[in-house]
């Protein structure tokens, strides 16, 4: 139920290009990758930007990456129960958890996946 093919974007870059990419990919978050062994995984969603650039009425095109994301993104091993990350999904008040695998990004899991994966529906395309 988890997406393996995680779409990931430098905190460099300006958030009209992490909209550009998350739009061609038919995604809502992206992954920030650390940027050294002490750094933390991070994610920007729909919401992220939503919350910044309409709420707040900032400039889309004056922003980064950097400027809207959250961090540290919340994660869940991948071993866990689903119930378990669901759960958490919840009690956080997140949508998706990175999914890693000692330490390392294996995967993304929504709370949309979930709901689909135990009602037997598969993704649209």
């Amino acid at each position: 139920m988890m997406v393996t093919d995680v779409v990931t974007i430098d905190g460099s870059a300006t958030l009209m290009e992490a909209l550009e990419l998350m739009l061609s990919r038919k995604v809502k978050s992206a992954v920030v990758p650390p940027r050294h062994d002490h750094d933390a995984y991070a994610i920007v969603t729909f919401t992220d930007i939503a919350r910044r650039v309409l709420a707040e009425d900032e400039q889309i095109s004056m922003l980064n990456v950097f400027d809207v994301m959250s961090r540290p993104a919340y994660s869940a091993e991948g071993q866990w129960d689903i119930r378990y990350a669901a759960s958490m999904m919840i009690h956080l008040g997140v949508s998706r958890l990175i999914v890693t695998e000692n330490a390392k990004l294996t995967g993304i899991v929504s709370l949309s996946d979930l709901v689909r994966s135990v009602s037997g529906l598969t993704k649209s395309k």
